[in-house]
């Protein structure tokens, strides 16, 4: 039968990886049967069909007939793999997703934000740090795909609950500039009782550089003079995030 989450949907499950490194993709749940009735598999490729089936869906919300949205449907997961890189293309208007018509583009972009939101509602429900599967779906949809780095900061309670999820710097292909003190008076004056450093890498391999470890050297020992605890940094690659402490390196 394989795993379930409570309310009863299926877990999709992928090979281990290695230490300090999750997998994302292992995550998302498969979709519920009721949109596979609306959008009959047997209409659409096999290949990448579940995608095809929840964007034909948007596209036909957004006004568009059914037999082109599922046409558009297959060419759009075609060109971007998944759907999640669609909704990021949509939001950065990257390729041709830039060429549909704006209410779609406009419903595209808030379905993308909805998901952002049910991502980050959840990690404020308990502890951020208990909830790495749902931390790192959210942080691969939000920030795998960027093509510069930058540097997140998820500042906990003291019940490592999530209280606020807030970009502190933004840089280049391959560097973000970090400023220690802004991020612990930041972390002060939201009453964090700690904070997980997050930081993606462009080049997509989430191995971190020996810049990223003297960094987080740098922000843990300013963390400590107040009293503050830096739970963890995590480096977001193309396919999976690694975290610093599980690989030993915090």
């Amino acid at each position: 039968m394989g795993k379930r989450t409570p309310d009863g949907a299926r877990l999709v499950s992928s090979p281990p990886t290695q230490p300090g490194v999750a997998d994302g993709a292992a995550f998302f749940i498969a979709p519920q049967d009721g949109l596979a009735q609306i959008w009959p598999v047997a209409k659409l490729e096999q290949v990448g069909a579940d995608d095809q089936h929840c964007l034909a869906a948007l596209l036909g919300a957004a006004g568009m007939a059914d037999i082109p949205a599922r046409e558009q449907a297959v060419a759009l997961v075609a060109e971007y793999g998944t759907l999640s890189a669609l909704l990021l293309a949509a939001s950065q208007q990257e390729g041709s997703v830039r060429l549909l018509p704006e209410s779609v583009r406009v419903l595209l972009i808030l379905a993308l934000e909805s998901i952002f939101r049910l991502y980050r509602a959840r990690l404020m429900r308990g502890s951020v740090l208990c909830e790495r599967p749902a931390l790192n779906a959210y942080l691969l949809a939000l920030m795998a795909r960027d093509k510069t780095e930058q540097m997140r900061v998820l500042f906990l309670d003291t019940a490592n609950r999530l209280v606020a999820d807030e970009v502190m710097g933004r840089g280049t292909v391959d560097h973000a500039p970090v400023y220690p003190r802004e991020i612990v008076r930041r972390a002060l004056a939201l009453r964090a009782g700690s904070f997980v450093l997050v930081h993606n890498h462009p080049s997509g391999d989430a191995t971190p550089s020996a810049e990223d470890i003297s960094m987080t050297g740098q922000i843990i020992a300013a963390a400590r003079i107040v009293g503050l605890h830096v739970a963890d940094h995590l480096i977001v690659g193309k396919e999976q995030v690694l975290s610093m402490k599980e690989a030993g390196l915090l």
